[in-house]
Order: C-alpha cells, then structure tokens, then sequence
C-alpha cells in the first residue's frame, strides 16, 4: 500500500516538471542578433535583393506612379489571416506584368508571421500567405517557375516590441527579386 502511494506521489511530480519545461515561457529576443540579420537581409545576402535587380536592370524607371507601384514589394496581412489587402493587389499586378514580359526574372515570396503561436503554425501561416500572392501572379501569365515561395515564420521579425503596431509590422509578405 505504501508502495502505490509513494508511485502515486512521483507520477504527479514528474507530471508537474513536465507541464513546467513545456511551458510558453520565451526568452527575450536578441537584439543585436536580429539587427544583424535584417541589415544582411536588407543588403541582399545569399543572393535576394529586396530593393530590386540591381543597376542595369531598367526595373522601375517609368517615373511617377508606375515606380511607386513597382516599387511596393511589401504586402501586409491581418491577425491571423492569408489574405490579400485590396490595396496591395494594384502593387503585386504590377510585378506580375513586369514578371510577364521579363520570363528571365525570378522572384521569391517571402511569408512572415508575428510571434505568436507555435512554429509550426507560424510557418505554415507565413506559407499560406506568400503561396496567396503567388496566386494573384500566376493567373496573369507568371510562369510558376520564375516564383519560389518560402516561409519564415516569426524568424525575421520587421519589429522587435511586442506591442500591436510592432505585430502588425511582422505580419508580411516581401516580394524579392532574385539576380
């Protein structure tokens, strides 16, 4: 009897130490770290420029409008959701059109989350997002292969705080051109 007892006490306690390692609790994030990685990402390392083609490109010298249109390569989302802001469409047509008539260029969709929720999630959500404005590209004669889609989650955060506006920053989708 006294045995079961004592069996009973450790399986509670193991019980325990094992919702306590399992907690949501997270580390703050690194600050210099995260500096680090957006100010490679921002300079195009590994190959993806976000600020575009580069020099002899002539992508985005139509002046006006038309640059600005081109020019917006970041596609925000609400809590929660994949999809596409009205207002981001005339962005992304845009980028399709200049897809079309250059097949040689390659973009990559990069999906983003804010923090909240598991991994697992945030990448599938971040997937669900990039794969939402691969959508609107292809029915406009992109060829599939000139998009590759990529998730990152809540991996590359735009914003460090935890606030709602800092959330809103993270939730994305960046369009890259590719040399």
């Amino acid at each position: 009897m006294k045995l079961k007892k004592w069996g009973q006490v450790i399986l509670v306690g193991i019980s325990i130490l094992t919702l306590a390692a399992c907690s949501s609790h997270r580390t703050p994030p690194n600050e210099s770290a995260i500096n680090e990685a957006n100010s490679a990402y921002r300079t195009g390392a590994g190959g993806a420029h976000a600020s575009g083609l580069g020099h002899e490109s002539g992508f985005g010298e139509q002046g006006g409008s038309g640059e600005r249109i081109l020019s917006k390569r970041v596609y925000y989302f609400d809590y929660d959701s994949y999809i596409v802001h009205n207002e981001d469409k005339a962005a992304i047509l845009a980028n399709a059109d200049y897809l079309v008539s250059h097949p040689r260029a390659k973009v990559m969709l990069e999906g983003h989350t804010d923090p909240r929720g598991s991994r697992e999630y945030n990448i599938g959500l971040g997937e669900r997002r990039a794969k939402a404005v691969a959508d609107i590209l292809t029915p406009k004669g992109v060829n599939p292969g000139q998009i590759r889609v990529v998730s990152y989650g809540a991996e590359k955060l735009a914003a460090a705080g935890h606030t709602e506006s800092d959330y809103q920053q993270d939730r994305r989708v960046m369009l890259a051109y590719l040399k």
